[in-house]
């Protein structure tokens, strides 16, 4: 590399296109400058960008041999065009800008509307801030954005990892092979979720004894999630919990400021203890029955957190499912975080939100 960069040290830049003057790329050492890759592409509903080109067996790539077979394993519907976000070859994020990325999108945007793709994969960081979205690739691959070129084309863009990534660190191609996957059947196919989620806030105690009498004897599973002030179990209380069955889902507000349960203030501790008609107490009474009923599955994700507020409350939950260690048995690879799941199966709910 050394070697290479004495080589072509001392020599201009031999970059005569108009719309690169200003840029510091153009100061490095290399061997061309502004290839405009898109020249020989043609539409398609897909296109596929990577960071900068790269020089290989005397042409100019967007992705190695490597990276594409990566995506093309992947990629099975074979309608997609391959460029990068950055014209100039070996190009490092580091070297790209403000000034330079905005001189560069020029070049991009043509890209784009030659292609015309209705869904872009903006592999890697680079990529993703060259159509201006903020740097996080971590967090942000998955998700959607809209970008319009200057001639009033729009598409959707979805960050992704960069195939070298994969390459890299194979655990990272699930989510590389998942994010793919459902851009294409909702952006190129058209397919989407029609999934309506609604809730019941149970807000009297007669409707947590309606809940009680569906749920205490039943075999169907339910899902379970808390909300609390904090995470200490010993200092923190149930602001609220969700119960999940079938088709239905309800919201117990347990210890939230606006809950109508919260417990009286007595004065003295004993009173507390005796008063077991009061609706905070029957609270309690009832979720206890539902949460301990041994005929079905009460599942959480990452059941541990809940069952300490929980058992704090004198409930100890029966035959407990934990979605975090059931995806960690489905594939150990893949992150398991709550949101991390969401963006994986419930991708439209999530966007909806």
């Amino acid at each position: 590399m050394k070697e290479l960069q004495n080589l072509y040290s001392g020599l201009k830049s031999n970059c005569s296109n108009a719309l690169c003057e200003g840029c510091t790329i153009l100061e490095e050492s290399k061997p061309d400058y502004a290839i405009m890759d898109y020249e020989s592409l043609v539409e398609g509903p897909v296109l596929f960008l990577s960071d900068s080109l790269r020089y290989k067996n005397g042409q100019f790539q967007a992705f190695s041999n490597q990276e594409l077979k990566v995506i093309e394993n992947i990629y099975p519907y074979g309608n997609a065009q391959y460029a990068a976000s950055v014209k100039c070859p070996s190009v490092k994020e580091k070297d790209m800008t403000p000034e330079n990325m905005k001189l560069c999108r020029e070049h991009l945007e043509a890209t784009v509307d030659k292609v015309k793709p209705r869904l872009i994969y903006a592999c890697g960081n680079l990529a993703m801030k060259m159509l201006k979205i903020r740097s996080g690739i971590m967090n942000k691959r998955g998700s959607s954005y809209e970008f319009t070129t200057n001639s009033g084309y729009d598409c959707i863009v979805v960050p992704i990892y960069h195939p070298y990534t994969v390459l890299k660190e194979p655990r990272h191609r699930y989510l590389f092979e998942t994010d793919i996957k459902n851009a294409y059947e909702k952006y190129v196919l058209g397919k989407k979720s029609t999934s309506k989620f609604t809730y019941n806030v149970a807000t009297q105690i007669e409707e947590v004894k309606d809940i009680y009498d569906e749920l205490h004897d039943s075999e169907d599973t339910i899902a379970v999630d808390i909300e609390t002030t904090g995470l200490n179990f010993k200092t923190d209380q149930i602001m609220t919990i969700a119960i999940s069955c079938q088709d239905k889902t309800w919201v117990i507000p347990c210890n939230h400021k606006d809950s109508p349960f919260r417990q009286p203030d007595y004065e003295h501790p004993m009173d507390a203890v005796l008063d077991c008609d009061s609706d905070y107490t029957l609270m309690w009474n009832y979720l206890a029955e539902i949460l301990e009923n041994p005929k079905n599955k009460k599942v959480f994700h990452n059941a541990k957190f809940d069952l300490k507020f929980l058992l704090k409350e004198n409930i100890a939950p029966t035959n407990v499912w934990d979605t975090k260690i059931m995806h960690h048995l489905i594939n150990e690879n893949a992150p398991k975080s709550l949101m991390d799941l969401i963006k994986l199966y419930f991708a439209d709910e999530l966007e909806n939100l």
